[in-house]
Formats: structure tokens, sequence, C-alpha cells
């Protein structure tokens, strides 16, 4: 039963990582291949959102508003262990120990 409660909290938590992970290897890419070209790459870093911009000398690429999934991730990984915690919390205080069997008189 113990090993299935720490499954069940590593495999997601295994996951989310992996994939964030993959995010941050695709922005690395970006920013390398921006830097390939020439250009010196600038991020703005809103809650959940980004824009990178690209920029050589007068030459100025404007990024869009672009989904943070490091954030989104992130996030995510905090809710489920919080939820996997605040299970734990609950199930340990609600297991009461077992009573005996109370006796009649008739």
């Amino acid at each position: 039963m113990k090993a299935f409660s720490v499954a069940k909290i590593i495999i997601p938590n295994v996951v989310i990582l992996a994939m964030l992970w993959e995010v941050l290897q695709d922005q690395a890419g970006r920013l390398a291949y921006f830097r390939t070209l020439g250009f010196t790459s600038s991020t703005a870093y809103y809650p959940f959102f980004y824009i990178t911009s690209a920029v050589d000398g007068t030459t100025r690429i404007q990024g869009l508003l672009t989904l943070d999934w490091a954030q989104v991730l992130a996030v995510a990984l905090i809710l489920i262990d919080a939820a996997f915690v605040v299970g734990l919390l609950r199930g340990r205080n609600a297991a009461s120990p077992v009573e005996p069997p109370q006796e009649t008189k008739i």
C-alpha cells in the first residue's frame, strides 16, 4: 500500500519534470538559433506568458505573446504535490484506531 502511495506522486512528478525539461530545451534551441543568425535576443516574462524579441543593430524582430509552458508545468507540479500532501494528511487524521465491540447485557 505504501509503495502505491509513493508511486502515485513519483510518476506524475517524473512525467511533468520530463515535459519541463523538453520545454526548456526547446526554448534554449530557439535562443541559440537567434544567436547563430547574429541576433541578440531579449525575453520579457509575464505571469504564464513571455515575449522573445530579436535585435541586430537597427533590425528588430518583435516576438509574439506566447504561453510559457515552463510556468504552467511548474504550477501543475506544485498543485499535484500539494493535493497529494493534503490527501496524505487528511488520510492520516481520518485513520482512527479500531474500537473493540461493546458488550450488551440482556
